[in-house]
Protein backbone atom coordinates (compact mmCIF):
# COMPACT_ATOMS: atom_id res chain seq x y z
CA UNK A 1 0.00 0.00 0.00
CA UNK A 2 1.37 3.42 -0.98
CA UNK A 3 1.90 5.93 1.85
CA UNK A 4 -0.75 8.55 2.43
CA UNK A 5 -0.02 12.04 1.06
CA UNK A 6 1.57 14.36 3.59
CA UNK A 7 0.17 17.87 4.02
CA UNK A 8 2.61 20.18 5.77
CA UNK A 9 1.00 23.36 7.13
CA UNK A 10 3.24 26.19 8.31
CA UNK A 11 1.49 28.49 10.76
CA UNK A 12 -1.38 27.89 13.20
CA UNK A 13 -3.18 31.19 12.75
CA UNK A 14 -6.64 31.57 11.24
CA UNK A 15 -5.44 30.43 7.81
CA UNK A 16 -3.38 27.42 8.85
CA UNK A 17 -5.86 26.16 11.41
CA UNK A 18 -8.69 26.64 8.92
CA UNK A 19 -6.91 24.45 6.38
CA UNK A 20 -6.09 21.77 8.95
CA UNK A 21 -9.65 21.40 10.25
CA UNK A 22 -11.09 20.96 6.75
CA UNK A 23 -8.76 17.97 6.23
CA UNK A 24 -10.26 15.97 9.08
CA UNK A 25 -11.80 13.32 6.82
CA UNK A 26 -9.23 13.47 4.01
CA UNK A 27 -6.98 10.41 3.43
CA UNK A 28 -3.86 12.41 4.26
CA UNK A 29 -1.45 12.90 7.15
CA UNK A 30 -1.51 16.51 8.31
CA UNK A 31 1.47 18.06 10.08
CA UNK A 32 0.77 21.52 11.50
CA UNK A 33 3.82 23.53 12.59
CA UNK A 34 3.98 26.78 14.53
CA UNK A 35 6.58 28.49 16.70
CA UNK A 36 3.97 28.70 19.49
CA UNK A 37 1.99 25.82 20.96
CA UNK A 38 -1.25 27.80 20.88
CA UNK A 39 -3.57 29.51 18.43
CA UNK A 40 -4.01 33.22 19.11
CA UNK A 41 -7.35 34.94 18.60
CA UNK A 42 -5.76 38.16 17.39
CA UNK A 43 -8.87 40.40 17.30
CA UNK A 44 -8.85 40.44 21.11
CA UNK A 45 -5.12 40.91 21.74
CA UNK A 46 -5.65 44.59 22.56
CA UNK A 47 -7.89 43.53 25.46
CA UNK A 48 -5.04 41.50 26.92
CA UNK A 49 -2.76 44.55 26.59
CA UNK A 50 -5.26 46.70 28.50
CA UNK A 51 -6.06 44.21 31.29
CA UNK A 52 -9.57 43.32 30.19
CA UNK A 53 -8.77 39.68 29.36
CA UNK A 54 -6.17 37.26 30.68
CA UNK A 55 -3.68 35.98 28.05
CA UNK A 56 -4.99 32.41 28.17
CA UNK A 57 -8.46 33.63 27.20
CA UNK A 58 -7.27 34.41 23.66
CA UNK A 59 -4.77 31.52 23.41
CA UNK A 60 -6.15 28.08 22.53
CA UNK A 61 -3.77 25.11 23.09
CA UNK A 62 -2.93 23.37 19.83
CA UNK A 63 -2.81 20.00 21.60
CA UNK A 64 -6.57 20.29 22.08
CA UNK A 65 -7.04 20.55 18.31
CA UNK A 66 -4.86 17.48 17.77
CA UNK A 67 -6.98 15.45 20.18
CA UNK A 68 -10.05 16.08 18.05
CA UNK A 69 -8.43 15.18 14.71
CA UNK A 70 -6.79 11.74 14.38
CA UNK A 71 -4.88 12.55 11.17
CA UNK A 72 -3.39 15.77 12.61
CA UNK A 73 0.01 16.09 14.28
CA UNK A 74 1.22 19.35 15.78
CA UNK A 75 4.89 20.28 16.16
CA UNK A 76 6.27 23.40 17.83
CA UNK A 77 9.13 24.58 15.58
CA UNK A 78 10.39 27.62 13.65
CA UNK A 79 10.77 27.60 9.87
CA UNK A 80 14.19 28.54 8.47
CA UNK A 81 14.02 27.62 4.77
CA UNK A 82 11.75 26.29 2.02
CA UNK A 83 13.11 24.42 -1.02
CA UNK A 84 10.36 24.17 -3.60
CA UNK A 85 12.32 21.96 -5.99
CA UNK A 86 13.06 19.22 -3.45
CA UNK A 87 9.74 19.74 -1.63
CA UNK A 88 11.57 20.21 1.66
CA UNK A 89 11.11 22.59 4.57
CA UNK A 90 13.96 23.23 7.01
CA UNK A 91 13.53 24.29 10.63
CA UNK A 92 15.73 25.98 13.22
CA UNK A 93 14.86 23.41 15.87
CA UNK A 94 13.60 20.32 14.03
CA UNK A 95 14.73 17.98 11.29
CA UNK A 96 13.93 18.71 7.64
CA UNK A 97 10.46 17.73 6.46
CA UNK A 98 9.30 16.73 3.00
CA UNK A 99 5.73 17.15 1.78
CA UNK A 100 3.26 16.27 -0.93
CA UNK A 101 1.23 19.42 -0.28
CA UNK A 102 2.58 22.53 1.40
CA UNK A 103 0.41 25.24 2.96
CA UNK A 104 2.31 28.40 3.91
CA UNK A 105 0.40 30.54 6.41
CA UNK A 106 3.17 32.15 8.46
CA UNK A 107 1.52 35.53 8.85
CA UNK A 108 3.34 38.82 9.17
CA UNK A 109 5.57 40.80 11.51
CA UNK A 110 5.48 44.43 12.61
CA UNK A 111 6.63 47.06 10.10
CA UNK A 112 8.17 50.20 11.60
CA UNK A 113 8.76 51.72 8.12
CA UNK A 114 12.27 52.76 9.12
CA UNK A 115 11.00 55.20 11.75
CA UNK A 116 13.93 56.31 13.90
CA UNK A 117 13.81 54.82 17.39
CA UNK A 118 10.59 52.87 16.79
CA UNK A 119 12.08 49.41 17.12
CA UNK A 120 13.85 50.31 20.35
CA UNK A 121 11.16 52.40 22.04
CA UNK A 122 7.72 51.55 20.64
CA UNK A 123 5.56 48.62 21.70
CA UNK A 124 4.06 46.71 18.75
CA UNK A 125 0.66 45.15 19.32
CA UNK A 126 0.46 42.09 17.07
CA UNK A 127 1.31 38.96 19.08
CA UNK A 128 0.22 37.70 22.48
CA UNK A 129 3.73 38.33 23.83
CA UNK A 130 3.44 41.92 22.56
CA UNK A 131 0.21 42.34 24.49
CA UNK A 132 1.68 40.99 27.73
CA UNK A 133 4.69 43.31 27.41
CA UNK A 134 2.39 46.33 26.96
CA UNK A 135 0.26 45.27 29.92
CA UNK A 136 3.22 44.80 32.26
CA UNK A 137 4.81 48.07 31.15
CA UNK A 138 1.66 50.09 31.79
CA UNK A 139 0.97 48.46 35.15
CA UNK A 140 4.54 49.18 36.29
CA UNK A 141 4.13 52.81 35.25
CA UNK A 142 0.88 52.99 37.16
CA UNK A 143 2.43 51.62 40.34
CA UNK A 144 5.36 54.03 39.97
CA UNK A 145 2.96 56.93 39.47
CA UNK A 146 1.12 56.04 42.69
CA UNK A 147 4.41 56.25 44.57
CA UNK A 148 5.19 59.58 42.92
CA UNK A 149 2.09 61.24 44.34
CA UNK A 150 -0.58 63.60 42.96
CA UNK A 151 1.65 65.32 40.39
CA UNK A 152 2.39 62.14 38.45
CA UNK A 153 -0.24 62.14 35.71
CA UNK A 154 2.34 62.67 32.95
CA UNK A 155 3.88 59.33 33.86
CA UNK A 156 0.93 57.72 32.08
CA UNK A 157 1.02 59.83 28.89
CA UNK A 158 0.48 57.49 25.95
CA UNK A 159 0.75 57.81 22.17
CA UNK A 160 -0.81 55.28 19.81
CA UNK A 161 0.55 55.33 16.25
CA UNK A 162 -1.90 54.20 13.56
CA UNK A 163 -5.58 54.95 13.03
CA UNK A 164 -6.73 51.62 11.66
CA UNK A 165 -8.80 49.14 13.69
CA UNK A 166 -5.81 48.16 15.87
CA UNK A 167 -4.94 51.75 16.74
CA UNK A 168 -8.53 52.85 17.32
CA UNK A 169 -9.35 49.87 19.51
CA UNK A 170 -6.14 50.32 21.51
CA UNK A 171 -6.76 54.05 21.96
CA UNK A 172 -10.26 53.47 23.30
CA UNK A 173 -9.17 50.65 25.59
CA UNK A 174 -6.16 52.60 26.93
CA UNK A 175 -8.37 55.62 27.64
CA UNK A 176 -10.79 53.52 29.67
CA UNK A 177 -7.96 51.70 31.47
CA UNK A 178 -6.16 54.87 32.55
CA UNK A 179 -8.95 57.40 32.96
CA UNK A 180 -11.63 55.13 34.43
CA UNK A 181 -10.06 52.07 36.00
CA UNK A 182 -6.71 53.46 37.17
CA UNK A 183 -8.24 56.82 38.02
CA UNK A 184 -10.85 55.15 40.23
CA UNK A 185 -8.27 52.88 41.93
CA UNK A 186 -6.16 55.81 43.15
CA UNK A 187 -8.18 59.06 42.97
CA UNK A 188 -5.44 61.29 44.37
CA UNK A 189 -3.00 60.15 41.71
CA UNK A 190 -4.92 62.07 38.98
CA UNK A 191 -4.65 59.45 36.26
CA UNK A 192 -7.59 61.18 34.58
CA UNK A 193 -5.18 63.97 33.57
CA UNK A 194 -2.96 61.64 31.55
CA UNK A 195 -2.68 62.60 27.88
CA UNK A 196 -3.62 59.94 25.37
CA UNK A 197 -2.90 60.78 21.74
CA UNK A 198 -3.69 58.87 18.55
CA UNK A 199 -1.58 59.80 15.51
CA UNK A 200 -2.70 58.82 11.99
CA UNK A 201 -1.08 59.90 8.72
CA UNK A 202 -4.33 59.73 6.71
CA UNK A 203 -7.01 62.43 6.87
CA UNK A 204 -9.44 60.16 8.74
CA UNK A 205 -9.57 57.10 10.98
CA UNK A 206 -10.67 53.64 9.87
CA UNK A 207 -10.24 54.33 6.16
CA UNK A 208 -11.78 50.97 5.23
CA UNK A 209 -15.09 52.15 6.70
CA UNK A 210 -17.60 54.71 5.46
CA UNK A 211 -16.59 58.33 6.15
CA UNK A 212 -19.52 58.83 8.52
CA UNK A 213 -18.27 55.97 10.65
CA UNK A 214 -14.75 57.41 10.64
CA UNK A 215 -16.21 60.65 11.93
CA UNK A 216 -18.15 58.81 14.63
CA UNK A 217 -14.99 56.99 15.76
CA UNK A 218 -13.10 60.28 16.05
CA UNK A 219 -15.89 61.96 18.01
CA UNK A 220 -16.22 59.01 20.38
CA UNK A 221 -12.48 58.82 21.04
CA UNK A 222 -12.38 62.54 21.75
CA UNK A 223 -15.37 62.19 24.06
CA UNK A 224 -13.47 59.73 26.26
CA UNK A 225 -10.37 61.91 26.36
CA UNK A 226 -8.23 60.85 23.39
CA UNK A 227 -6.57 63.56 21.31
CA UNK A 228 -6.77 62.55 17.64
CA UNK A 229 -4.07 63.90 15.31
CA UNK A 230 -4.91 63.30 11.65
CA UNK A 231 -2.66 63.93 8.66
CA UNK A 232 0.46 63.64 10.83
CA UNK A 233 3.58 61.54 10.26
CA UNK A 234 5.80 60.23 13.04
CA UNK A 235 9.48 60.85 12.33
CA UNK A 236 11.11 59.65 15.56
CA UNK A 237 10.25 57.81 18.76
CA UNK A 238 12.27 58.26 21.90
CA UNK A 239 12.05 56.63 25.35
CA UNK A 240 9.62 59.33 26.51
CA UNK A 241 8.59 61.24 23.40
CA UNK A 242 7.17 61.02 19.90
CA UNK A 243 8.37 63.53 17.32
CA UNK A 244 6.14 64.40 14.36
CA UNK A 245 7.39 65.27 10.89
CA UNK A 246 6.55 68.91 11.66
CA UNK A 247 9.09 68.87 14.47
CA UNK A 248 6.47 68.91 17.22
CA UNK A 249 7.31 66.68 20.17
CA UNK A 250 4.65 64.84 22.15
CA UNK A 251 5.50 63.54 25.62
CA UNK A 252 4.85 59.80 25.97
CA UNK A 253 6.11 57.29 28.49
CA UNK A 254 4.32 54.64 26.45
CA UNK A 255 4.22 54.52 22.63
CA UNK A 256 2.12 51.77 21.07
CA UNK A 257 2.72 50.95 17.40
CA UNK A 258 -0.30 49.85 15.39
CA UNK A 259 0.68 51.36 12.07
CA UNK A 260 1.57 48.44 9.86
CA UNK A 261 2.77 44.91 9.17
CA UNK A 262 5.06 43.23 6.67
CA UNK A 263 5.61 39.69 5.50
CA UNK A 264 8.45 37.55 6.80
CA UNK A 265 11.64 37.01 4.80
CA UNK A 266 10.61 33.45 3.95
CA UNK A 267 8.29 34.76 1.20
CA UNK A 268 11.34 35.41 -1.01
CA UNK A 269 11.69 31.62 -1.26
CA UNK A 270 8.24 31.36 -2.81
CA UNK A 271 8.19 33.96 -5.59
CA UNK A 272 10.40 36.28 -7.63
CA UNK A 273 7.41 38.51 -8.32
CA UNK A 274 6.24 39.73 -4.92
CA UNK A 275 3.42 42.26 -4.86
CA UNK A 276 3.95 44.76 -2.02
CA UNK A 277 5.92 42.03 -0.28
CA UNK A 278 3.17 39.43 -0.69
CA UNK A 279 3.15 36.22 -2.75
CA UNK A 280 0.79 36.21 -5.76
CA UNK A 281 -1.40 33.12 -5.91
CA UNK A 282 -3.90 31.84 -8.45
CA UNK A 283 -7.64 31.16 -8.10
CA UNK A 284 -6.86 27.92 -6.23
CA UNK A 285 -4.60 29.85 -3.85
CA UNK A 286 -1.49 28.04 -5.06
CA UNK A 287 1.71 28.89 -6.92
CA UNK A 288 1.54 28.76 -10.70
CA UNK A 289 4.87 26.94 -11.00
CA UNK A 290 4.25 24.67 -8.00
CA UNK A 291 0.52 23.90 -7.73
CA UNK A 292 1.13 21.67 -4.71
CA UNK A 293 2.20 24.76 -2.74
CA UNK A 294 -0.53 26.98 -1.31
CA UNK A 295 0.08 30.41 0.24
CA UNK A 296 -2.68 31.92 2.37
CA UNK A 297 -3.22 34.51 5.07
CA UNK A 298 -1.44 37.86 5.29
CA UNK A 299 1.50 36.65 3.19
CA UNK A 300 -0.67 36.02 0.14
CA UNK A 301 -1.60 38.43 -2.64
CA UNK A 302 -5.07 37.02 -3.35
CA UNK A 303 -7.25 38.22 -6.18
CA UNK A 304 -10.89 37.31 -5.71
CA UNK A 305 -11.99 34.98 -8.51
CA UNK A 306 -15.34 36.76 -8.86
CA UNK A 307 -14.59 40.46 -8.36
CA UNK A 308 -10.94 40.42 -9.51
CA UNK A 309 -10.10 42.68 -6.57
CA UNK A 310 -7.08 42.12 -4.35
CA UNK A 311 -8.30 41.07 -0.92
CA UNK A 312 -7.15 42.86 2.25
CA UNK A 313 -5.04 41.31 5.01
CA UNK A 314 -7.92 40.44 7.31
CA UNK A 315 -8.58 37.52 9.62
CA UNK A 316 -11.80 36.73 7.77
CA UNK A 317 -9.92 36.45 4.46
CA UNK A 318 -7.28 34.23 6.06
CA UNK A 319 -9.86 31.93 7.65
CA UNK A 320 -11.92 31.50 4.50
CA UNK A 321 -8.82 30.99 2.35
CA UNK A 322 -7.51 28.33 4.72
CA UNK A 323 -10.80 26.50 4.70
CA UNK A 324 -10.90 26.61 0.90
CA UNK A 325 -7.40 25.13 0.62
CA UNK A 326 -8.36 22.35 3.04
CA UNK A 327 -11.52 21.63 1.06
CA UNK A 328 -9.59 21.54 -2.22
CA UNK A 329 -6.97 19.10 -0.97
CA UNK A 330 -9.83 16.97 0.38
CA UNK A 331 -11.57 17.16 -3.01
CA UNK A 332 -8.43 15.95 -4.77
CA UNK A 333 -7.40 13.19 -2.38
CA UNK A 334 -10.74 11.84 -1.10
CA UNK A 335 -13.39 12.88 -3.58
CA UNK A 336 -11.11 12.70 -6.65
CA UNK A 337 -12.57 15.94 -7.96
CA UNK A 338 -10.99 19.08 -9.34
CA UNK A 339 -10.28 21.92 -6.90
CA UNK A 340 -12.57 24.93 -6.85
CA UNK A 341 -11.54 28.60 -7.10
CA UNK A 342 -11.67 30.79 -4.02
CA UNK A 343 -14.57 33.20 -3.64
CA UNK A 344 -14.38 35.49 -0.64
CA UNK A 345 -17.64 36.10 1.22
CA UNK A 346 -17.52 39.56 2.72
CA UNK A 347 -19.30 39.37 6.06
CA UNK A 348 -18.53 42.95 7.00
CA UNK A 349 -16.11 44.79 9.27
CA UNK A 350 -16.34 45.85 12.91
CA UNK A 351 -14.24 47.76 15.42
CA UNK A 352 -14.76 48.80 19.01
CA UNK A 353 -14.00 52.33 20.14
CA UNK A 354 -14.67 52.19 23.83
CA UNK A 355 -17.10 51.05 26.47
CA UNK A 356 -20.41 50.48 24.71
CA UNK A 357 -19.21 52.10 21.46
CA UNK A 358 -18.33 50.45 18.16
CA UNK A 359 -18.81 50.64 14.39
CA UNK A 360 -20.09 47.83 12.18
CA UNK A 361 -20.35 47.85 8.41
CA UNK A 362 -22.23 44.89 6.96
CA UNK A 363 -23.18 43.94 3.40
CA UNK A 364 -24.97 45.05 1.41
CA UNK A 365 -25.19 48.50 2.99
CA UNK A 366 -25.88 48.18 6.72
CA UNK A 367 -24.10 50.63 9.02
CA UNK A 368 -24.33 50.48 12.77
CA UNK A 369 -22.72 52.61 15.45
CA UNK A 370 -22.91 52.86 19.23
CA UNK A 371 -24.43 50.21 21.45
CA UNK A 372 -26.09 48.14 18.65
CA UNK A 373 -22.72 47.82 16.91
CA UNK A 374 -21.02 47.04 20.23
CA UNK A 375 -23.48 44.26 21.05
CA UNK A 376 -23.13 42.80 17.55
CA UNK A 377 -19.34 42.95 17.84
CA UNK A 378 -19.45 41.10 21.17
CA UNK A 379 -21.79 38.41 19.85
CA UNK A 380 -19.69 37.74 16.76
CA UNK A 381 -16.38 37.64 18.63
CA UNK A 382 -17.72 35.32 21.30
CA UNK A 383 -18.94 32.98 18.58
CA UNK A 384 -15.54 33.00 16.84
CA UNK A 385 -13.46 32.64 20.01
CA UNK A 386 -12.12 29.10 20.31
CA UNK A 387 -13.08 27.03 23.35
CA UNK A 388 -16.14 27.13 25.60
CA UNK A 389 -14.05 28.07 28.63
CA UNK A 390 -12.52 31.02 26.79
CA UNK A 391 -15.95 32.25 25.72
CA UNK A 392 -17.23 32.04 29.27
CA UNK A 393 -14.18 33.89 30.63
CA UNK A 394 -14.46 36.65 28.02
CA UNK A 395 -18.20 37.09 28.57
CA UNK A 396 -17.72 37.25 32.35
CA UNK A 397 -14.96 39.86 32.15
CA UNK A 398 -16.92 41.95 29.66
CA UNK A 399 -19.98 41.89 31.93
CA UNK A 400 -17.96 42.92 34.99
CA UNK A 401 -16.34 45.78 33.09
CA UNK A 402 -19.69 46.90 31.65
CA UNK A 403 -21.22 47.03 35.11
CA UNK A 404 -18.26 48.72 36.82
CA UNK A 405 -14.89 50.36 36.26
CA UNK A 406 -13.03 47.22 37.34
CA UNK A 407 -10.57 45.37 35.11
CA UNK A 408 -10.71 41.70 36.22
CA UNK A 409 -7.25 40.94 34.76
CA UNK A 410 -5.45 43.99 36.16
CA UNK A 411 -2.68 41.96 37.78
CA UNK A 412 1.06 42.40 37.17
CA UNK A 413 2.73 39.00 36.78
CA UNK A 414 6.36 38.94 35.65
CA UNK A 415 8.37 35.71 36.13
CA UNK A 416 11.61 37.66 35.73
CA UNK A 417 10.99 39.57 38.95
CA UNK A 418 12.41 38.19 42.18
CA UNK A 419 10.06 37.31 45.02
Amino acid sequence: MSPRPKVLILGAGFAGLGAATKLKTAPVDVVLVDKHDYHTFQPLIYQVATDLLAPQTVAHPMRTAVERQPNLKFVKASVSDIDLESKTVSFKDWEDQTYDYLVVALGTVVNFFGTTGAEENAFPIYTLNDAVRVKNHMLRLYEDSVKAGPDSSRMLDTVIVGGGPTGVEMAGAVAHLIKLSMGDDAPGQQATNARITLVEHADRLLTMFDESMSAYAKEELERIGVTVRLGEMVSEIGPESVTLATGEEIHATTTIWGAGLKTTEIVSKLSDDLQHGRVPVGPMLNLKTHPEVHVIGDQAWITDAKTQKVLPQLGSVAMQAGEQVGKNIDRITRKHKDPEPFHYRDKGSMATIGKGAAVAQLPPNIKLTGRPAFLLWGTVHLALLTGGGNRAAAATNWFITAMSKDRPSQVLIDPSEEE
